[in-house]
């Protein structure tokens, strides 16, 4: 794509980190960004933020594991803008934080959680 001018991109994960990240700079291009994230505090933030810049932005509280979730998040993105041109899936859980030293020393209940 060359063009981004006026184009939808939705991202997944989209409160904090490089989620946040892809969102301020896709919307810097001029695309209308939806923002979708499990954590509704850091959602609701990064979404006035981007729109006090000046950002066509809307946020979604998502949870990626939930396919009504996902669901909704689709209706709602066609719904308000009429398309989706790029989609970033960017939601994800990983070993950051963990009191262990390695990954392979995390119990089996991590490595479910996130499967």
């Amino acid at each position: 794509m060359k063009e981004f001018n006026d184009k939808v991109a939705v991202i997944t994960g989209a409160a904090s980190g490089i989620g946040r990240a892809i969102a301020e700079k896709l919307a810097q291009e001029g695309m209308k960004v939806v923002l979708s994230d499990i954590e509704k505090e850091s959602l609701s933030q990064t979404e006035e933020e981007l729109i006090q810049l000046g950002f066509d932005v809307m946020s979604i509280l998502v949870d990626v594991s939930k396919i009504d979730d996902v669901k909704t998040l689709a209706k709602k993105t066609i719904d308000n803008y009429g398309a989706v041109h790029i989609l970033v899936n960017n939601a994800g859980v990983g070993f950051a934080g963990k009191s262990s030293t390695t990954i392979w020393e995390s119990p089996l209940s991590d490595w479910q959680w996130i499967l």
